[in-house]
């Protein structure tokens, strides 16, 4: 019995089977190709290693001279192989694409002979997200995983030599460890803040903007137009705001008999400076997602309770806040990320310093590979972020799946 009756397919016409072989037998082909371009440059694959040095030679010369690499290389010894260098170069540059279009042939190869074609037409549309998906995001992370294992560094053209858990050893029992600690601690200072003045900030101006008249319309437009500002903008007018002797902010409090601490400047205030800007652009978007969530709540159960003798606090307590969970749940969630991730804000108004006062953990992996140029570490402190990163979502979702209620 075929695999179409058994699966209760349309039949397959001739002309798909024997595309569907063709695509099988080329995807086959690409696959290999990929594998071995793969192997002989990313990699380091021992028994291809003269092979590739050939090609880093050839490129080395090229880039001397300001031309286009020539001649040629053998890949089966005794001349049964030889190929353009340029060719061979190339592969190794762009080894996983043809790998993924490999597997993309092959899989549709396998499709066209068990699905029917008005099934493979809606599959096709789908098919370039999930291209571009595993090219861009997927790939990277697992490629960030082999870098981390390797000596990379980011003025050294040719691909580094595999040194194993060494980059891991130095982060976390030589010198990186103190520095990660210090990072680390850092960074939660930082999300702790910012989500403080997200969930906190957002609910209380959702409750002061909490009326549908124009000029309550207009308000909110102030607050919450600071979100679609660019942060590199933000923070170069916020360094002027926030310096010790001509920012308007130090101008104000001075108003009032205050003298304003050098923001950026001090250590002690470096942080405090950049979580100014924070609040002044994230708080405006919490207010416009509670407020649109505080839209949703029923009327009747306020109605209820005020009959009940419940005031506007007990009202607040036991009916807004409950019913605002999933809202909650959804700011909290993503701005833990975002702020864990904070990167721009600290980039453009400090650079990590003054010393490492504001040395979030991105702006130190950003450090190590374009101002220390040790890639292979930058690469070992972010797969460590992320594994603290994906722990802290799962266990928030984990939790919320049990504690917080849908219902609204």
């Amino acid at each position: 019995m075929s695999i179409q009756t058994r699966l209760g397919n349309p039949h397959v016409t001739q002309a798909a089977k024997v595309t569907s072989a063709v695509l099988i037998v080329l995807g086959i082909l690409l696959v290999v190709v990929g594998v071995f371009g793969y192997l002989m440059g990313d990699l380091n694959y021992e028994p291809l290693q003269p092979i590739a040095k050939e090609v880093y030679s050839a490129r080395r010369e090229a880039r001397t001279e300001e031309r286009a690499i020539t001649g040629t290389v053998d890949l089966l010894g005794e001349g049964r192989g030889t190929v353009p260098m340029r060719l061979v170069s190339l592969l190794m540059d762009s080894a996983i694409l043809v790998f993924l279009v490999g597997i993309f042939f092959v899989f549709n190869g396998i499709m066209l002979r068990i699905q029917s074609w008005e099934r493979m037409k809606d599959m096709f549309t789908v098919q370039p997200a999930v291209f571009f998906f595993l090219l861009f995001v997927y790939y990277p992370v697992i490629d960030l995983v082999r870098i981390s294992f390797t000596d990379m560094r980011m003025l050294v053209a040719d691909p580094q030599p595999f040194i194993g858990l060494k980059n891991y050893e130095w982060l976390f029992l030589k010198s990186g460890w103190k520095i990660f600690k210090e990072s680390l601690f850092i960074t939660m200072t930082y999300t702790f803040w910012e989500l403080v003045i997200t969930l906190a900030g957002g609910m209380l101006l959702a409750l002061l903007f909490n009326r549908m008249s124009k000029a309550f319309h207009g308000m909110r437009t102030i607050v919450f137009m600071p979100k679609y500002i660019a942060v590199s903008t933000s923070a170069i007018v916020f360094i002027w705001i926030l310096n010790g002797n001509y920012g308007i902010l130090n101008y104000v409090l001075s108003l009032f008999g205050f003298k304003g601490p050098n923001w950026l400047v001090d250590a002690k205030t470096a942080l405090t400076g950049v979580l100014i800007l924070t609040a002044w652009r994230v708080v405006g978007y919490a207010m416009m997602i509670y407020l649109s969530a505080m839209q949703g709540i029923p009327k009747d159960y306020y109605e209820a309770a005020a009959i009940d003798g419940a005031d506007a606090v007990q009202r607040f307590r036991f009916i807004t806040i409950p019913m605002l969970a999933p809202t909650t749940l959804f700011l909290f969630v993503t701005t833990f990320i975002a702020s864990m991730k904070v990167f721009q804000s600290v980039d453009v108004m400090t650079g990590g310093g003054p010393g490492r006062a504001t040395n979030v953990l991105v702006q130190w992996i950003y450090n190590l590979s374009f101002s220390d140029y040790r890639a292979g570490r930058s690469a070992a402190v972010s797969v460590v972020f992320f594994i603290i990163l994906l722990v802290c979502t799962a266990a928030t979702m984990r939790w919320s799946n049990r504690s917080v209620s849908y219902d609204s």
